[in-house]
Order: structure tokens, then C-alpha cells, then sequence
């Protein structure tokens, strides 16, 4: 016969029971919960222990152990379905994870329905490494009735697939996004049925080339897929057959492509005249006057690298190389002197020239045409430019510095406006980071203006080959400015290279100034104008945004790349920087299904292309 005390024992766990299993049942969360999703994953024996994962904004990440305790451990089983933890550990005893670290400084009751309700520091802000990722030890016992409810879509992991770096239409580095994380795709076993995939998946016709060995440039970040094995049949590169095992391949292997692109005819209304070669010379573009079509120039006044990119794509000639506002050492054909197209403006994806903005029939162009036409000289190979976000990361940190010793740097105008009025002995906030910039192109990136053109500084005692090299903004989270800074091409050169690979360019003794292909140049943290001067923020959430080459003065194959967000948050202290990314948010890149001009969905490259082909079908007319 069992004792009063093994009685109330057994009753007091059929009632803890009871208690779980209403818990389950009352599913809604307070409104302003986080969605969450959790997992135990590593190196683990049984199916109830494991590393903490959780899945936030559709992204996996760890737990730091920094304050995790048993009662966070009983919120993270009980939410996983099982009665209670048994134990947690520190110090990633299941491995170390990957991605981001969600949740640091974990402090629970232990009554909290899920880990989301638990005070942190917040999604994302942490200062672990993954050598601190917590695990946990579940009882094997299960929470009777649990159903597992998935909180995650069906196209989480689904990766997306782009081209990067091509100098034309349809062609580019592979790269495919996977748990919102763009990488590339290693040319193990890359050939032209696995090509052929990619090419129709992005609307384009079948592959004309598998390219291997990085021939359209070197990507960054990880290498998602590797010795993928395609029919030629499948809808999506994600269908076909592929080690995720990635190790042993660099960026040095990206696979790229070229697709077949139907014929548009866009070549026919632009051309080149008077250069020295194919590739250079006066842009005269085909326009109705008078009833009739004419060939004419392009008037210069604000014209561009990103107008020239245009005109180089247009005509199949690449990437440009250099934009010209006067062409007198071109003589065109004195017939098409006249401007008939003025006011410019191109964001730089449009597939011809016609599509800038401009202002149509209504003409207006000072200078006029001939000798100060616009020009372009274009090239099939191109540098490109890219910061390393983990570097910027890792190196933040807030100085006070005196205002004495900044005299040299308030010159240069790297301090904020209020420094104009400081006094000697006062100090300023800086926020200081490192930033290592990549040359992952084709082409050496090179500053625009020749050596004897360079800026000389004398407070500083050097030259500067770009006035603004870099643009350092703080902005709120709406967007708007509240702390800058710049960065000047002082010194350009090779701090490093990958292996193979000699260094070119040196700022010792006023050398010449570049960033070789695979090479890198870093700006230390503690180089006078690395920072920007936060001295008059107020404590709360940021957005820290690096633009590298803002004003377009150098060619590029890729400008998406050159733009790094971070969230930063500043308690008048202390700051944090995280969740840094390069270009665009995933989910606001890639090639959506839409419906093309009324007909059966398409992807928007191909639809872009069909609805300009139509067009030109249906007029011979520029469009204003």
C-alpha cells in the first residue's frame, strides 16, 4: 500500500501534468510576442538534448550561456514538448553553431510559455562568440497531447538564385540564398546542364557557357553548394543533386554562367563614333525629328559612370570604363552633331538608354552637342569593390578623444558641425572601426584622377587620389541622418593578398595607389577619420551604413555590393553593432514571380525585356 507521502508525490505530478498539457492547449501569446522556433542541434546522442537553436525573422541562430540558468532550460524543453530539463550546459558542448547569436543575457522564471517571453538583451544584440552557445538535457518524459505547432513557412530554406558581376545581360557568378544569407556555388562537377537550370530558372533561354575558376569575379560570404549534379529538366538549381559540404572549395572556384538572351535589337538604336576602337567614342543615339529618324548626340550635363554603364550594356561592349563631358578629340559625323536627347539620368539597371529618365522632346542642353557631347569608353573586365562586414563588427568601440589632438581631422572636416565651436580641452565621442576593403573583380581598382591631379594635405602630409572614398553615416531607424563621416583616398594599396597573388600598389614614398584583383586594403581603427564623431547622439537604435565609392567616381562591376547596413544600439555608453549584411535585405532581392504584360507569369528580368521588346515593336519613338 502506497504512503500519504508517495501519494501526494504522484498527485502533485499528475497536477503539474494537467497544468502542461492547458498550456499546450492555450496556444495565443500576449500581442508583441516574437515568433520563435526552437531546435536542439550539434553534436548531440539523444533526441532530447542538443544546442539551442532558434529561428528568428527566418533565420537559424544559437543561445549565449552568458545568465542562462535551469529555469531558461525548463522553458526551452517544455517548449519543444518535453516535461522539464534535466540539465544545461555551457561553453558549446554540443559544437559551436553557425550564424547569428540570437539571444544573449537570458534571464527567465521558468513560468514563461516560450523563450521569446524571457528579458534579454534583444534579438540579435550580443557580444558572444560561438565558443559560448548554450545546449540543454531534456527528460525523455513528453508533455501528454503536445502537438508541434511550426511557426516557420515552407520556403525558409528555399534559396533564391541571382547573377552577379557579368559584364552583360545573362551572365554573372552564380550565387543562391539560403537561411537569408547570399553565397555562391563551388565549379565542382559545374557544367552546362547544371547552367541550363540556373538560366531558365531566371527567365533567360538555355546556357551558351558553364564558366568555372571564378571567371566572372570571386564572391563573398559562404560557399552554399558544391559538385551539383542537374538532369538539365529541373525547375530550380535546388532540385538537382549537391554536397552541402562545401570544404576545400574557395571563392577562387565560383561557378558563373551565360545564358542565351533573345535577339532585341537594342544595339541598333546607339552607337559609338569616332573613338579609336570598338569600344570607345561619341554616344549618338537613333530619334524621330521632323517625322523622320535621325542619329544625334547626347547632351553631357550630368552625365556619369552610371549613364556610361548603360551604353556599354546596351551595346554589348561590358562594363564602363571611363564617362566623358567632352569628345573633341572625337570627330563624329558632323549630321549628327544636334542633341536630341538631354537630362540623363540612369539608376544603372536599366538595359538601354531610353529608359533613363530624360527629358523627352523638351530639349535642354546649354553647351550644346558636338565637341561637348557625351562620350563612354568601355571595357569587358571591371574591379569590384567589397567590404568585409564581419571586420566592421568585430572592431567597433567608442573612444573619447580629446579635442586637441583632432585639429588635423576637424581641417579635413571628419568631425560634426558642433566641433566648430568646441574648445581645445573639451572631447569628442568617436565611433571607431576598422574597414577592409576586397577588389573581388577582374580589373585593378584605380583612382579615377591621374597622379598629378592627387590633393596634397599638408596638415596631414599626404596625398588624396579620391576626395571621398567612403561615406560613414549613423541613421535612425527611419532612415534619416544623425551622425556622418568620410573617408578620403589617402592611401590606397595592397595591405594583403591571397596566396599567389603580389602586391602592386604601395603609399610608400607618394607610390602609385590601387587595390590589386584579390587583394585587400585596410583602414585601421585607429587612422585619424575612421569614425564617426556620435558625440551629439542621443542614446537608442541605429542603422550604421558604410557606402564605399558613393559618388560613383571609379567604374565598377557591382555597385549593389558596395552599400553595408548594420544595427547598432548606443546606451550613452556602451555600443553594439550587429546583424551586418552587404547590398540589399535578402527578402527584397531575388527574381519574383509576376504577371508579364497581362500574359502567363514570368520571371522579371524576362519580363522586363518582353514588355521594351513590345514597345519597340509597336514605335519607333524614344520614350520621354
Amino acid at each position: 500500500m502506497l504512503s500519504p507521502c508517495s501519494l501526494l508525490c504522484r498527485l502533485a505530478t499528475l497536477l503539474c501534468v494537467w497544468a502542461l498539457c492547458q498550456a499546450q492547449l492555450d496556444t495565443k501569446l500576449p500581442p508583441g510576442t516574437p515568433i520563435i522556433q526552437l531546435r536542439l542541434a550539434g553534436d548531440k546522442h539523444k533526441h532530447y538534448e542538443g544546442r539551442v537553436e532558434v529561428n528568428y525573422n527566418g533565420e537559424w541562430g544559437t543561445v549565449c550561456d552568458d545568465d542562462f540558468s535551469i529555469h531558461a532550460a525548463n522553458v526551452v524543453c517544455r517548449e519543444l514538448g518535453y516535461v522539464e530539463a534535466v540539465s544545461w550546459s555551457p561553453s558549446s558542448k554540443y559544437g559551436k553553431g553557425e550564424g547569428r547569436i540570437w539571444l544573449d543575457n537570458v534571464h527567465c522564471s521558468g513560468l514563461e510559455r516560450t523563450l521569446a517571453q524571457c528579458e534579454s538583451n534583444g534579438f540579435g544584440v550580443s557580444d558572444c562568440k560561438h565558443s559560448e552557445d548554450v545546449g540543454v538535457v531534456c527528460s525523455q518524459r513528453r508533455i501528454p497531447g503536445f502537438k508541434f505547432i511550426s511557426t516557420l513557412t515552407d520556403n525558409v530554406e528555399q534559396p533564391l538564385v541571382r547573377l552577379r558581376g557579368g559584364a552583360n545581360i545573362g551572365e554573372g557568378r552564380v550565387e543562391v540564398l539560403k537561411n537569408g544569407e547570399w553565397g555562391t556555388v563551388c565549379d565542382d562537377s559545374w557544367n552546362l546542364k547544371a547552367a541550363t537550370v540556373v538560366c531558365r530558372e531566371l527567365g533567360f533561354g538555355s546556357a551558351k557557357e558553364a564558366l568555372a575558376g571564378g571567371k566572372l569575379g570571386q564572391g563573398m560570404g559562404p560557399v552554399h553548394m558544391n559538385e551539383v549534379k542537374c538532369s538539365g529538366f529541373e525547375k530550380s538549381l535546388t532540385e538537382c543533386y549537391f554536397n552541402r559540404d562545401a570544404l576545400g572549395c574557395s571563392h577562387e572556384e565560383d561557378a558563373a554562367v551565360r545564358c542565351n538572351v533573345p535577339a532585341m535589337g537594342f544595339q541598333n538604336r546607339l552607337r559609338l563614333s569616332g573613338g579609336r576602337n570598338p569600344f570607345e567614342g561619341r554616344v549618338e543615339v537613333l530619334a524621330e525629328k521632323n517625322g523622320s529618324l535621325v542619329w544625334g548626340t547626347v547632351c553631357s550635363d550630368s552625365w556619369g559612370t552610371i549613364e556610361a554603364t548603360v551604353v556599354c550594356r546596351q551595346l554589348g561592349l561590358g562594363f564602363a570604363n571611363n564617362a566623358f563631358q567632352e569628345t573633341w578629340y572625337w570627330p563624329g559625323d558632323v549630321s549628327a552633331d544636334d542633341v536630341v536627347m538631354s537630362g540623363v539620368r540612369c539608376s544603372g539597371t536599366e538595359m538601354t538608354l531610353a529608359q533613363c529618365l530624360h527629358h523627352g522632346k523638351h530639349l535642354d542642353c546649354p553647351r550644346g552637342g558636338g565637341r561637348f557631347a557625351a562620350g563612354v569608353s568601355c571595357s569587358e573586365t571591371a574591379p569590384d569593390l567589397v567590404l568585409n562586414a564581419q571586420v566592421v563588427e568585430h572592431t567597433t568601440y567608442l573612444e573619447d578623444r580629446p579635442m586637441y589632438i583632432l585639429q588635423c581631422a576637424n581641417e579635413e572636416h571628419c568631425l560634426s558641425s558642433s566641433a566648430a565651436a568646441a574648445t581645445s580641452s573639451s572631447y569628442r565621442r568617436l565611433l571607431r572601426f576598422s574597414s577592409q576593403i576586397h577588389n573581388n573583380g577582374l580589373t585593378d581598382f584605380r583612382p579615377r584622377a591621374a597622379h598629378h591631379s592627387w590633393i596634397w594635405h599638408e596638415c596631414h602630409r599626404h596625398y588624396h587620389s579620391m576626395e571621398v572614398f567612403t561615406h560613414y553615416d549613423l541613421l535612425s531607424l527611419n532612415g534619416t541622418k544623425v551622425a556622418e563621416g568620410h573617408k578620403a583616398s589617402f592611401c590606397l594599396e595592397d595591405t594583403q593578398c591571397e596566396e599567389g597573388i603580389e602586391k602592386r600598389y604601395e603609399c610608400a614614398n607618394f607610390g602609385q595607389q590601387g587595390i590589386t584583383v584579390g587583394c585587400w586594403d585596410t583602414y585601421r581603427h585607429d587612422i585619424d577619420c575612421q569614425w564617426i564623431d556620435v558625440t551629439d547622439v542621443v542614446p537608442g537604435d541605429y542603422i550604421f551604413q558604410v557606402v564605399i565609392n558613393p559618388n560613383f567616381e571609379v567604374a565598377e562591376s557591382d555597385y549593389t555590393n558596395n552599400v553595408m547596413k548594420c544595427r547598432c544600439r548606443y546606451d550613452g555608453h556602451r555600443i553594439w553593432m550587429y546583424n551586418c549584411y552587404i547590398g540589399e535585405r535578402p527578402e527584397l532581392t531575388g527574381y519574383n514571380i509576376i504577371e508579364c504584360d497581362g500574359h502567363s507569369s514570368c520571371s522579371k528580368p524576362f519580363c522586363l525585356w518582353m514588355t521594351t521588346f513590345r514597345r519597340g515593336l509597336n514605335s519607333q519613338k524614344i520614350n520621354a
